[in-house]
């Protein structure tokens, strides 16, 4: 934490709902250092810049990186290697040592196609630690960004045989300042349990939406017979499309797995309805009744 206090400047390329909420956590907790909004659309940086997010605002990559202690990259996953290219290409002017993080919901092609970039072009003066605040909302963009948002969450950080420890640590104390708590798992250890926790029920809530979509008879919707429960079961499927295509092809292999995993038990189930299997119906209901009973036991702590 104190480490934090120490940093000049904080760069967070991409002010929307995780730069915002990150750029807003940071004044809360008393950052005395310089935010730094960086980007492409004036506009938004302009709107992020008006919701006190950031200090400053830029839309020049060596103006971002002037004097920068950390650079937070927030874009959609696909697009985090072409932005530290675009840092490697710029570093040269700038001697102050800079370490790069992101926010992406993968890690394990970011985390090795980062590491080959900086090895490639021997660039000391670059770091890299892959980050994930497990933070968020279907909502997007710096006009639903939180000051709370990362309170008493996990933030998953990768590291691996090649990361830096200080860089581990700057970043490490950086989440630990705006309350998250920081776990370290490995890049293809995240992608497994966050795809099973987070990457595969967006995939069936989608499904699951376009499905009940298609269902109509002439006396109407099925649609306009749901209630909470399909709006609470359904609801991430409203996040940004263009956002989860990236997600799920990068981690495609494990989601692979995870949709055969599915079907089989789709099918077994499935099975249970045409044999009128009704107590091992009911044994698996029971079995997923005591599993959300028990998550919501450890996650509240009563």
């Amino acid at each position: 934490m104190e480490q934090v206090q120490q940093l000049r400047r904080i760069t967070i390329w991409g002010v929307g709902l995780i730069g915002g909420s990150l750029g807003l956590a940071l004044k809360k907790n008393g950052f005395q250092g310089q935010r730094v909004g960086l980007g492409r659309n004036i506009g938004r940086l302009e709107t992020a810049l008006a919701r006190d997010a950031v200090d400053v605002i830029t839309t020049n990559l060596d103006e971002g990186l002037r004097e920068t202690d950390i650079v937070v990259l927030c874009p959609p996953v696909t697009l985090v290697p072409m932005f530290v290219e675009h840092i490697i290409a710029s570093v040269g002017t700038h001697q102050n040592r800079i370490v790069l993080t992101d926010v992406g919901s993968t890690k394990s092609t970011i985390v090795r196609t980062i590491e080959a970039q900086l090895q490639a072009h021997e660039t000391e003066s670059l770091s890299f630690v892959g980050g994930h605040p497990m933070a968020g909302s279907h909502e997007t963009g710096v006009g639903a960004a939180s000051a709370t948002l990362f309170e008493n969450a996990t933030c998953i950080l990768t590291p691996t045989e090649n990361t830096d420890p200080d860089a581990l640590k700057r970043i490490d104390s950086l989440w630990r300042f705006v309350g998250s708590v920081p776990h370290l798992l490995s890049p293809e250890t995240h992608d497994l349990l966050i795809g099973a926790a987070s990457h595969l029920p967006h995939l069936i809530a989608s499904i699951l939406t376009n499905t009940v979509a298609n269902i109509e008879t002439e006396d109407g919707k099925a649609l306009s017979f749901t209630a909470t429960g399909f709006r609470d079961t359904t609801r991430i499927a409203a996040g940004s499309p263009d956002l989860w295509t990236g997600i799920f092809t990068q981690n495609s292999d494990v989601l692979l797995s995870l949709i055969d995993d599915i079907v089989g038990n789709l099918t077994e189930f499935k099975t249970l309805l045409q044999t009128d299997n009704r107590a091992e119906i009911e044994r698996l209901l029971l079995e997923a009744q005591v599993t959300i009973k028990k998550q919501k036991k450890d996650i509240g702590g009563v």
